[in-house]
């Protein structure tokens, strides 16, 4: 199994944002020497404390000067909030920079906070995205083109560079939506689940991919992705001190804003779940066992490498083939994300 870092730039008032970025790049690099696959920040506006990242792109473009191998895989670019021209140069410019390390992954964002600055409509969110995306990739593939969409018009126009991935990068959407890994199946772009903290919403992603990609004479997709915030410590006691501590100042962080994406992901976790098994949450009560103490169904993978093993393990049956832990979660010291990235290489991912 492969392995990314995640990162969401949280500073919650204990970092400032040059303290945040320096200790991610730093990280990045420490990864790599680790075996990591690929660094994954998040793109985000306006919050003062959640999420200060206004540019992955910029971003990566740090790390890909510092490494020489890991992937730059955003999680997200919100496509809907990036003019498409520049958004097509732009990834096109760090593909070429990076020989190549590039995964255009993208989503349709879940704030409406982060739309309004913008002039634009979050219930529009998802038929930006798809214009966008259609935009870059026949940009990066052909000449001089010409777009005609709803909300994205072009005339005339040749993007340069061109990627250096030919025909150009993988196409990654971040969704909890059938008709959207219809969409992308349809058209040779893949997903990951939104969250999927779920092993049986994982599955049920990965097998209609599957299904739909077939019945299109597509290739099922070339990384099969799992999402969890994680911490792994040597005591299972101090691993579930340091998680509960860390991961619920995530949590809280999330809901002031996140409600809508929140309230889509517990629909789809219902949805998914086993009529035949016993529903782990309980009504209305949001607490770190409810959402952690069950490890088919866990937010936050903690404890000590064996049961880090049988975590990872769980999500490789459903076919995953590559996860991405938010090590980095609600401020955390760097020296404690480090801590769990090198027990996590050295003593789990050998074994999965």
């Amino acid at each position: 199994m492969k392995a990314g870092l995640f990162y969401l730039f949280e500073t919650l008032g204990e970092k400032s944002p040059a303290q945040a970025y320096k200790e991610a790049v730093e990280e990045a690099v420490f990864g790599e020497k680790l075996g990591f696959y690929a660094v994954c920040p998040a793109e985000h506006h306006f919050a003062e404390h959640y999420g200060i990242m206004p540019d992955t792109l910029d971003f990566l473009s740090w790390v890909a000067a510092r490494t020489k191998k890991i992937k730059l895989w955003p999680m997200v670019i919100v496509t809907p909030l990036n003019e498409p021209i520049r958004l097509a140069e732009r990834v096109a410019m760090l593909d070429q920079f990076s020989e190549g390390r590039v995964v255009f992954s993208v989503g349709s964002g879940y704030r409406a906070y982060e739309f309004i600055p913008f002039g634009l409509d979050i219930k529009d969110n998802w038929k930006i995205m798809r214009e966008s995306i259609e935009f870059c990739t026949k940009a990066w593939a052909n000449g001089k083109i010409s777009f005609e969409g709803e909300f994205i018009k072009v005339k005339d126009v040749e993007i340069q560079p061109k990627t250096f991935q030919k025909p150009f990068p993988p196409v990654y959407i971040t969704t909890t939506r059938d008709d959207q890994i219809r969409w992308a199946a349809e058209r040779g772009y893949y997903v990951v689940p939104s969250a999927g903290f779920s092993i049986y919403e994982l599955k049920h992603v990965f097998n209609l991919y599957k299904k739909y990609a077939e019945e299109n004479g597509r290739e099922d997709m070339p990384e099969k992705v799992a999402f969890k915030w994680i911490y792994v410590d040597k005591s299972l006691k101090k691993a579930r001190e340091i998680a509960e501590k860390y991961f619920m100042k995530t949590l809280f962080a999330f809901f002031q804003g996140g409600e809508h994406l929140y309230n889509l992901l517990a629909r789809k976790l219902k949805e998914t779940w086993p009529k035949d098994k016993p529903w782990p949450g309980k009504e209305n009560e949001i607490n770190f066992d409810t959402l952690t103490g069950n490890i088919e169904y866990t937010s936050c993978a903690w404890g000590d490498p064996q049961k880090i093993i049988e975590i990872m393990q769980l999500l490789k049956e459903q076919g995953t083939t590559m996860f991405i832990g938010g090590f980095n979660m609600g401020a955390m010291p760097t020296e404690l994300v480090r801590k769990s990235m090198k027990l996590f290489a050295e003593k789990v991912l050998p074994y999965v």
